[in-house]
């Protein structure tokens, strides 16, 4: 199976001093697992740092064909909307393109979502939450498993401390390692990876 990680910094795990983010983290859980995945499972992480929803909906396709192989099940994990404050997209737009991008993957392959993280601003975790609850929104119409990354998050002292001794947004390694540690836990994902 492929699994196609698409999203932000947040997905590609900006901050991380270890380099390899929730994403990266996952994916060593799963192989620790069960260390045939290492050859099995092929996880891309097409995580990219400033990547709003309207640019990640202009390239997720191209990106997701280059790496299907034929006769392979293929999976989407989406998690991204916190580089959408900075470059004021309307909010209505986001949800547009996030429609737009999971009801396509779904005709493709298994398809979640993962709501944006809260940041230590407060009006950028305000817009975060009010994206994030609008992708809960649409994830409910069409039928996709969606995991609400923002309530444990902002509730953990802990990871509010790492995004504040940061630049706001981004997580050190602990952080990371928290919201790998909430998602693996949810079974949609679990299905996917085998943790």
């Amino acid at each position: 199976m492929v699994i196609c990680f698409l999203g932000d910094s947040l997905t590609q795990g900006i901050g991380d001093a270890l380099a390899l983010g929730w994403v990266g983290r996952l994916a060593q859980a799963s192989f620790a697992v069960d260390e045939t995945r290492v050859t099995a499972l092929t996880v891309c992480n097409l995580g990219l740092r400033g990547d709003s929803s309207l640019r990640l909906a202009a390239r997720w396709r191209e990106e997701t064909d280059r790496r299907r192989r034929p006769g392979e099940d293929m999976a989407f994990v989406f998690s991204f909307g916190a580089a959408d404050r900075p470059q004021q997209v309307a909010r209505a737009a986001a949800l547009d393109a996030t429609r737009g991008m999971l009801a396509e993957a779904q005709a493709l392959g298994r398809t979640l979502l993962i709501t944006p993280p809260p940041a230590h601003n407060a009006d950028w975790a305000a817009l975060n939450r009010e994206l994030g609850l609008g992708m809960l929104d649409l994830c409910a119409q069409l039928d996709v498993p969606a995991f609400d990354l923002h309530p444990p998050l902002a509730a953990s002292a802990a990871y509010m401390a790492s995004l504040a001794a940061g630049d706001g947004i981004h997580p050190d390694a602990a952080g990371y390692d928290e919201m790998a540690n909430h998602l693996r836990g949810w079974q949609p994902l679990r299905e996917f990876m085998g943790i």
